[in-house]
């Protein structure tokens, strides 16, 4: 399922604006602590450039799981 996005400016950002109905992430995170599921989630804003390149959070996870793991064999092979 592709994922769209919306690319707004610091001063279209509202807080005061109301999520709707089915996005109760409160909800969501108390039934995933019932069910023994805890998440720690970070939100990092990408510049549009870079955010033109991916498609979903799972892509943007993907290559930097990518970036550490070559990291890591880096760090390894130096003597």
């Amino acid at each position: 399922m592709p994922h769209t996005y919306e690319i707004i400016d610091d001063e279209e950002f509202d807080p005061e604006d109301d999520l709707r109905p089915e996005y109760d992430f409160a909800a969501l995170r108390e039934a995933d602590r019932v069910r023994g599921i805890e998440y720690r989630r970070m939100f990092v804003r990408l510049e549009p450039d870079v955010a033109a390149v991916f498609p979903d959070a799972e892509a943007v996870n993907t290559a930097l799981r990518e970036l550490i793991a070559a990291r890591n064999v880096q760090a390894e092979q130096r003597p």
